[in-house]
């Protein structure tokens, strides 16, 4: 028997029988960690399971749309209630990170529940000692791409609403196909998806294509006047102070897909994007083109990873020291790499 079997047989008889779940993404959630909260927990509320979604922090307005977003807790607005949640959970089902560390605030929580734990995700090098049952495929697009093929192994059929939380999820973090899809496997389970009736006109207008006027400035601004480009043009990247944010009324999910931006310029090869955050954290996103790979890059100066060519981190500290550093890594990560 593999050990995918294994694990599905363990999850299998963990469902056999009504559970209490909360099911936990990571913070700064996106699509995919959004759209897999939901479709699980739909689908395991209609199998018969008490099933809650706890956020670590506020999901992007442009996700809210989704059946069932209206019933999660966060965490950072609710620590009380999303605690007493967790406190009655029979099992704990962790959905798109791979360490504890990316649940931030609410890790502390978690980590004080001694709980049966499985773990669906995609991201490489997951801590195995977090779950008890771990699907951990880097090889797929998304954790909704692998959450609707473990569905479909157990029986369930995703319905309408879930099957379009999951083509969600593929569509953000493969950015409308055009990255982490080259994969034969994910065009059968999008087309099965809206074969369960997706609505793909609806899901692409909500997230893709409906944006406040303070958010289309706010990408104007970044840019028109932040964007610079570096080694011959090989590399952009977008620096954004929290001034800058709230210059132009941000909100969670106002620089979603911003930095692809630059990678249509002719010559750019590798984007980035460092928003501050309270505290002294600068989020730090990185997209890339071909062989390049962001996430070893991320790894190792940011502390962060992801895939090859869509990968995350964070940097503690000034927006501009932030700058002096990603400047000085990638200048020694582009020689490392030179063919």
């Amino acid at each position: 028997m593999s050990d995918f079997s294994k694990q599905l047989d363990g999850l299998s008889e963990r469902l056999s029988q009504p559970q209490n779940i909360v099911i936990v993404p990571h913070k700064d959630p996106d699509g995919d960690a959004i759209g897999s909260c939901l479709a699980w927990c739909r689908v395991l509320n209609a199998a018969g399971h008490k099933s809650t979604v706890v956020l670590p922090d506020a999901a992007p307005a442009s996700l809210l749309w989704m059946e069932g977003s209206a019933s999660m807790l966060v965490f950072a607005e609710d620590a009380e209630g999303a605690t007493a949640r967790i406190a009655e959970a029979t099992l704990l089902l962790y959905l798109d990170f791979n360490t504890l560390s990316r649940t931030g605030k609410l890790a502390a929580v978690l980590q004080e529940r001694t709980l049966p734990v499985v773990l669906i995700d995609h991201h490489p090098f997951p801590d195995t000692s977090l779950a008890e049952i771990l699907f951990s495929e880097v090889k797929v697009s998304s954790t909704c791409e692998l959450s609707y093929g473990l569905m479909k192994a157990l029986g369930f059929v995703p319905d309408k609403a879930a099957a379009e939380c999951l083509y969600t999820g593929i569509m953000t973090d493969t950015g409308m196909l055009n990255h982490n899809s080259a994969h034969p496997a994910i065009y059968k389970t999008v087309a099965e998806l809206l074969e369960l009736g997706v609505d793909k006109d609806k899901v692409h207008r909500e997230v893709f294509h409906s944006s406040s006027a303070s958010r289309m400035r706010l990408i104007g601004h970044a840019l028109c006047n932040k964007m610079h480009l570096l080694f011959g043009g090989k590399v952009a990247y977008i620096a954004l102070s929290d001034e800058e944010l709230q210059a132009f009324d941000y909100r969670a999910g106002d620089t979603e897909g911003l930095v692809n931006m630059p990678l249509s310029i002719e010559g750019v090869e590798i984007a980035a994007l460092m928003t501050e955050k309270e505290g002294g954290q600068i989020k730090m996103s990185f997209r890339s083109k071909g062989k390049l790979a962001v996430n070893a890059f991320s790894e190792q100066y940011f502390s962060g990873g992801g895939h090859r060519n869509a990968a995350g981190g964070e940097f503690w500290g000034t927006l501009a020291d932030a700058e002096v550093r990603f400047k000085e890594s990638m200048s020694v990560y582009l020689q490392d790499v030179k063919p």
